[in-house]
């Protein structure tokens, strides 16, 4: 506590020297843009908004707010504290060629793996080894490692803040353009990209999912995504035709849905190659070439669907949604069932063991075949149908040839006790590509003048938030919902609510200077 306010102190005392010689609100700007106490942030905010600056002078002030130069290039660790009160480790990037004074492209990579409990102990050589690490330092990009856990995966509450508040800690810390931010990532780190994309688009221009699923994150994280939000962004998939794991073929039909709900994709495959990112020397310029034609902007029109509140994309929102109305009859749901007849043992191994046989981690499910003849945490599997096992890819190699209901004996390690476990591979079952269960509302709009249209299925209340780049703040802005006007007044620029915003993502080229709240007429 003592240590707070002598911070706050000492910042409103420096705050009035450099008022009583004459600083602007630049001088305090400069200050708040790096900062990360709360307490000086605090005492920062106050400053500035007590010097009465117009919202046009603080978005000017905020653009052109100068960063510190780099302490330092290649490969650096930085910390996070994740809102499950745990800090966690993440990895940057820094090309040699890193300019503080020039705005640089972030590209955000997830890793697969994601559901391990333990973080990899080899991070340092895996990112040197990493395709897009040498991406970074030929064409200048910044590089973005989070580390993904059990607990704190790219599914989850905890993973998906991490993730985004690694990003706004980076903006902090370095000249990144913020029109520029791409995400990609291998197996589940492209089946991350998808639910980020689905999800919390409004921080990226692009996604790249490689070798993933758009169902995973959905799935796995029980949350309730749309096709319909991909419309949002362009969306550069790549899938392999031998991956036993999210063969081509079957994401094929998954595409083809999108695109029916208007999705943003573009889908190549790879033929001959398994779940692995061999094809990564003839990709990586045409990937880098995707993101340099798709920056991001300001779009004319949005369309956004969701189960939960206050969730949306760019310049709008769906605060609440009206679950007991039908929804309306443009409103559909792109969704479908698939079959998985995947010969799978069900658990996750322990990647650091380095025995002979597969130490498991953790089971995957009750119903699967670990699950159903009882093996545990802990248990090393030492053999398959009397056949000794070295490692995990000679119990992986194990599934060739056989198919679900085939039955199978586990030998397993147990503490200092052997045993014998029988069994057979489930059959296949069936399941919904996205997880479903609370009613969804819909929204799709756009602005021409200063005019936004909207048409609404369940939606109760919304926000639009105003970007002087959008409309003409010296005119009234129309708001029509389903052919009626329910609003129709000038928008005053708020410096308040401009610095408010700025805080809250830390996106210096999306300083919207108000929002105007729209409840949905019965």
């Amino acid at each position: 506590m003592f240590k707070s306010r002598y911070l706050i102190i000492c910042v409103l005392a420096l705050s009035l020297f450099a008022q009583a010689f004459g600083a602007d609100v630049s001088t305090y700007v400069h200050q708040l843009v790096q900062e990360s106490d709360a307490a000086r942030l605090a005492a920062l905010e106050k400053n500035v908004l007590e010097m009465g600056p117009s919202a046009e002078e603080l978005v000017d002030a905020l653009k052109n707010a100068p960063l510190s130069p780099a302490s330092g290039t290649g490969i650096v660790r930085r910390k996070n504290l994740c809102i499950d009160g745990i800090e966690r480790p993440y990895y940057l990037y820094i090309p040699t060629q890193y300019d503080h004074q020039t705005m640089t492209p972030l590209l955000v990579y997830l890793h697969g793996g994601v559901s391990r409990e333990e973080l990899a102990s080899d991070v340092e050589e895996f990112i040197e080894e990493l395709p897009f690490t040498e991406l970074a330092e030929q064409r200048g990009y910044i590089l973005l490692v989070p580390l993904g856990q059990y607990g704190a995966t790219w599914w989850d509450s905890v993973g998906i803040a991490n993730v985004l508040q690694q990003i706004r800690n980076t903006k902090q810390e370095f000249n990144i353009d913020d029109d520029r931010v791409y995400m990609t990532g291998f197996s589940d780190g492209g089946s991350g990209s998808f639910l980020f994309a689905m999800c919390c688009p409004s921080y990226f221009a692009g996604f790249l999912p490689l070798n993933g699923h758009p169902g995973v994150g959905s799935e796995v994280g029980e949350i309730q995504t749309y096709f319909v939000n991909l419309y949002n962004r362009p969306v550069y998939v790549i899938n392999t035709t031998d991956d036993r794991l999210y063969p081509a073929a079957e994401i094929f039909s998954m595409m083809e849905l999108g695109h029916q709900a208007q999705a943003n994709v573009m889908y190549r495959i790879y033929a001959g190659i398994e779940h692995s990112f061999d094809y990564a020397d003839e990709e990586m310029p045409l990937m880098h070439t995707f993101m340099m034609t798709h920056p991001r902007s300001l779009p004319a029109s949005i369309q956004w669907e969701t189960a939960y509140p206050d969730a949306g994309c760019d310049w709008l929102a769906v605060n609440e949604i009206q679950e007991q109305e039908e929804p309306a009859g443009w409103h559909e749901d792109h969704n479908m069932e698939l079959t998985d007849d995947r010969v799978m043992f069900g658990f996750y191994p322990d990647y650091t063991y380095e025995g002979d046989g597969a130490l498991v981690d953790r089971i995957a499910g009750d119903s699967t075949l670990c699950g159903l003849i009882g093996v545990q945490a802990g248990d090393v599997i030492t053999a398959l149908d009397g056949s000794t096992i070295k490692d995990l890819d000679e119990l992986n190699g194990y599934k060739q040839g056989k198919q679900c209901g085939d039955s199978i004996t586990l030998t397993i390690k147990r503490g200092d006790e052997e045993l014998t476990l029988r069994g057979a591979f489930p059959g296949p079952f069936t399941y919904s590509l996205f997880t479903r269960g609370k009613p969804s509302a819909q929204i799709r709009g756009y602005y021409s003048g200063n005019t936004f249209s909207f048409e609404t299925s369940r939606v109760a209340s919304f926000t639009v938030y105003i970007h002087p780049d959008m409309v003409r703040l010296d005119q009234p802005v129309t708001v029509r919902v389903n052919g009626k006007t329910v609003y129709n007044e000038l928008v005053e620029a708020s410096p308040v609510y401009v610095l408010e915003n700025y805080l809250k993502h830390r996106d210096r080229a999306r300083l919207f200077v108000n929002k105007l709240p729209i409840i949905c007429s019965e």
